[in-house]
């Protein structure tokens, strides 16, 4: 979807709405009845009104087009949940060069804006917080999609806009319930390593179950982690391997952060879309099942999934961060599976042990001989 032509002068995109008549006569009565409806509750009560902006190739007509297109989609988001309010919108910018749309926002979000960097995970959209509002960025080869210019891509790129948006009323409600621990910005010592990791899941899992339209694919979301979670494994224990060496323990917590942050994300992604469509992961995605399986993170793919349905249940009845902390325990137990068990020591700061086991040794006769000795100790 990014679009690698040379970016045309920016153009603003207008709430124009396309003139009908061409195609009045060749839609039935009820279906131009449904067009007059849509078009009037656009001009009367749109789903937001906040500055959108496209900066890329292409021409004026092109940017209304989508723009339109988006906006019924919005509406029609609406109307099937009514209490899914836009009005936390600040504005929605689809740039070519989309990394730097989001370092242009970094100064008023406060802190470095980038796009996710997963070898199955590249982001091309983002809900950036601005205190009580958040900006939803683009990359402009979306609103290509969303006008149609490439139909192969459309609704693909429908389900984009409309999970951000879904971002938007999110990041507005706990904003809403949770403005104090949100003022405080801080979490418990033991909560540090995996309290971004469950908001994660559970922001992904949101927008995707109420972006769900005939536009999103069931599969999709499901289906990847038959791929993420194999490489995940051996990219944490090849990184605990190197750290037997190099002793560099601040780089190794860091990159397995991000490894298990991403695995959450993708469970939220997942668990959304399922919970949706009110399936399982081994009815849509037998073969992520198998490989969660294998990777002894089954039981925890359950529990989080059930964790997230019932914080749904209950969401407008948070009242702190500690409401996510059954998403916070999968996540700690997730990296217990995979080699590093966080605990406090006896002065109340946090300790991360990293047990010897085979799958996390060089192959050398020395370190072999170690995991046996730690093996033998656990018994």
């Amino acid at each position: 979807m990014t679009d690698s032509a040379t970016p045309a002068p920016s153009v603003l995109v207008t709430d124009s709405v396309p003139s009908t008549t061409d195609t009045a006569e060749a839609l039935d009565q009820d279906a131009q009845q449904l067009v007059d409806g849509i078009n009037d509750e656009l001009a009367t009560n749109p789903p937001f009104s906040c500055p959108m902006t496209y900066h890329g190739p292409g021409n004026q007509g092109m940017a209304e087009r989508g723009s339109y297109l988006l906006k019924v989609h919005a509406l029609l988001l609406r109307r099937r949940h009514p209490w899914l309010s836009f009005e936390a919108l600040d504005s929605i910018v689809f740039h070519s060069d989309y990394a730097q749309a989001l370092r242009d926002l970094s100064e008023r979000a406060g802190r470095v804006c980038k796009a996710t960097d997963e070898p199955f995970g590249v982001g091309l959209a983002m809900a950036v917080k601005l205190g009580e509002k958040s900006a939803v960025v683009l990359d402009a080869g979306i609103l290509h999609g969303i006008a149609g210019e490439e139909d192969s891509k459309q609704d693909i790129c429908v389900d984009t806009a409309l999970h951000e948006l879904c971002h938007v009323y999110d990041n507005a409600r706990k904003q809403r319930l949770l403005a104090e621990d949100m003022r405080r910005g801080t979490v418990k010592p033991l909560q540090g390593h995996v309290f971004t990791a469950a908001d994660a899941a559970w922001s992904e899992y949101f927008a995707n179950k109420y972006s769900d339209s005939g536009c999103s694919s069931l599969e999709a979301h499901p289906q990847m982690l038959a791929d993420v979670v194999p490489a995940l494994v051996s990219d944490m224990r090849q990184a605990i391997i190197a750290y037997r060496t190099n002793n560099q323990i601040d780089a190794l917590l860091a990159l397995c952060r991000q490894k298990v942050h991403f695995l959450f994300q993708c469970f939220g992604y997942a668990a959304g879309r399922l919970s949706a469509n009110s399936k399982g992961l081994d009815d849509v995605a037998p073969e992520s099942a198998t490989v969660l399986r294998t990777a002894g993170l089954w039981d925890i793919w359950q529990r989080t999934f059930a964790a997230l349905d019932q914080l749904d249940d209950v969401r407008e009845a948070w009242t702190s961060y500690d409401d996510l902390q059954p998403l916070m325990d999968q996540a700690d137990a997730t990296f217990k599976v995979l080699g590093l068990n966080y605990r406090l020591n006896d002065s109340g700061g946090v300790r991360v042990d990293i047990p010897y086991t085979p799958e996390t040794m060089p192959n050398t006769p020395e370190a072999q001989f170690l995991a046996a000795l730690a093996a033998r100790g656990s018994r």
